[in-house]
């Protein structure tokens, strides 16, 4: 009544059975049957005012009374969507009249119906189909058109057919992921700017309520949504400030599924325009630090547990290939790298040459780095854990700290001994050495520790000369040693045949050299 003309009167309807007549001195002209129902209605003002009545009167043979036939209200193909659509601008007389519901109604049945039943048009536009090259309905036909609704139209929507139970949370998530496709900032492929005009508070706003809703109708099974676009949503989260119960959810349901997640899901640019790192790490180390939660309270510890061993090693290698990658970050913090590095457990890595790849990685595109944060970098590696390929790299590696060099080298000989049954007399006597030069890289100590190697080698070349010598073998020691015995010693190893004393010896002057490089 309030939306009327002054002056003009409301149309009265009396009802007689099925039948549904305005009240006028005017005789009807038009009749519209609806299922059961007829309305007795007039030409003008409505057949103006309708392209469709329009149409369907110029088809009729008698011109006087028309009668049409409008079955399936409010319509199929995306009628029912565009008529809910359209309630927004009146919605009170909407709501009144029943049509918001109808509408809901109509497109809830038209989503539960089978793919093979589906007749009407409906819009698909995933990157690679072609409605020509497939026969069948895509299951999720209907995610694309509802996508365009209001967000509260599209909540309506989405609670009734959760209620029904009769569709599986994939599709229920994947309408959800086509939803925030379609209304949600992108910030997968750059960092927000400096300034904070970009959004306005409005809009920044309706993101946060989209968010938020979105990430409250997710459905509890795990797999519904991929771990990928609960990763985007948490950044989403980071760049419209969601709050921090949204967040934490976020951060929960990604640590389930993190396993599932791959280099790409993660390489996410920070939303904090004041870090100067490019990617993301923060988020990552968040959402790892929720799975180590759930991993540790489900008893890795117990030999039944396989499973476990599996998944924390399918993490470790996801995480060292993700080092490898914001390592060549310039911007990168050390702290934030070793801090991500060091939160896994020991079981996590069966070696470690994923972690070596990504510190060398670091320490090429950080060449300025001080020695303390290289020791910090580098005391992570567990030389044990390295493959005889990567430990030849290790040796010759200028970049690394002296100290991880006479580690690899002090492993690398332990295990040509074992193969030769020696006594590691040198490696005793060195591991000696390094934990003296642990306590400080003062010149007399460095010192000490050449005069030890040089002992060393020259107490078992003597003790080789006596061996031979009471065997009655003749000749100098080139001409006793067989191709037989260097193959026990293992000299075919790349990283075996490298002398630990000129290393030590080359690589203490290059030490001495940056560091007074660095004091000048």
């Amino acid at each position: 009544m309030k939306f009327m003309k002054i002056g003009t009167k409301p149309d009265t309807f009396y009802t007689e059975e099925a039948t549904r007549t305005v009240i006028s001195d005017i005789p009807s002209d038009l009749t519209i049957r609806i299922n059961n129902i007829c309305y007795l209605l007039h030409k003008f003002p409505l057949v103006p005012t309708c392209g469709l009545l329009q149409r369907l009167c110029s088809d009729s043979e008698d011109s006087d009374i028309v009668i049409i036939d409008l079955h399936d209200i409010p319509g199929g193909w995306k009628d029912s969507i565009v008529t809910l659509q359209t309630t927004i601008k009146l919605p009170e007389w909407s709501e009144n009249l029943g049509i918001i519901r109808r509408c809901i109604d109509s497109i809830v049945e038209k989503i539960l119906t089978p793919p093979a039943k589906v007749s009407w048009s409906y819009t698909y536009t995933r990157p690679g189909y072609v409605k020509k090259q497939h026969q069948t309905v895509p299951k999720d036909w209907w995610t694309e058109d509802i996508s365009d609704l209001d967000i509260d139209l599209f909540r309506c929507i989405i609670t009734a057919v959760r209620s029904t139970y009769m569709l599986p949370p994939q599709l229920v998530g994947e309408a959800l992921h086509v939803y925030a496709c379609r209304w949600l900032p992108d910030t997968t492929k750059s960092r927000p700017p400096q300034s904070s005009g970009s959004l306005t508070e409005e809009s920044m706003e309706k993101s946060r309520r989209i968010l938020e809703f979105i990430v409250s109708m997710i459905p509890a099974d795990r797999g519904s949504v991929s771990v990928g676009f609960l990763l985007r949503l948490l950044s989403i989260a980071n760049y419209v400030g969601a709050s921090p119960v949204t967040k934490t959810e976020l951060i929960r349901r990604a640590g389930l599924q993190f396993e599932e997640a791959t280099v790409g899901d993660m390489l996410l640019p920070s939303q904090l325009s004041s870090d100067q790192h490019y990617y993301d790490i923060d988020l990552v180390s968040a959402v790892l630090e929720s799975y180590l939660v759930l991993w540790r309270r489900q008893n890795p510890a117990s030999a039944e547990n396989s499973h476990l061993l599996r998944s924390i090693r399918k993490i470790g290698k996801l995480i060292d290939s993700y080092l490898q990658v914001v390592a060549r970050d310039v911007n990168m913090p050390i702290s934030k790298l070793v801090y991500v590095a060091d939160a896994l457990p020991d079981s996590a890595r069966g070696d470690h040459d994923g972690l070596y790849k990504a510190i060398n990685i670091y320490l090429k595109e950080h060449p300025d780095l001080s020695k303390a944060e290289k020791k910090s970098l580098c005391r992570m590696l567990d030389c044990q854990k390295l493959s005889p390929e990567i430990r030849a790299h290790a040796v010759k590696n200028e970049r690394l700290p002296l100290r991880t060099v006479v580690q690899v080298l002090f492993f690398e000989q332990e295990s040509g001994s074992r193969a030769t049954g020696h006594k590691p007399e040198l490696i005793s006597k060195a591991r000696q050495t390094q934990a003296t030069e642990e306590e400080g890289d003062k010149p007399q100590q460095e010192a000490r520790r050449k005069n030890t190697v040089t002992e060393s080698s020259e107490s078992e070349h003597h003790e080789k000369m006596k061996s031979l010598e009471g065997k009655g073998v003749r000749g100098d020691i080139g001409e006793a040693e067989s191709e037989k015995g260097k193959e026990r010693r293992g000299e075919a190893n790349s990283a075996s045949k490298v002398d630990p004393k000129k290393i030590v010896q080359r690589r203490s002057r290059s030490d001495q050299g940056h560091d007074k490089g660095r004091e000048r």
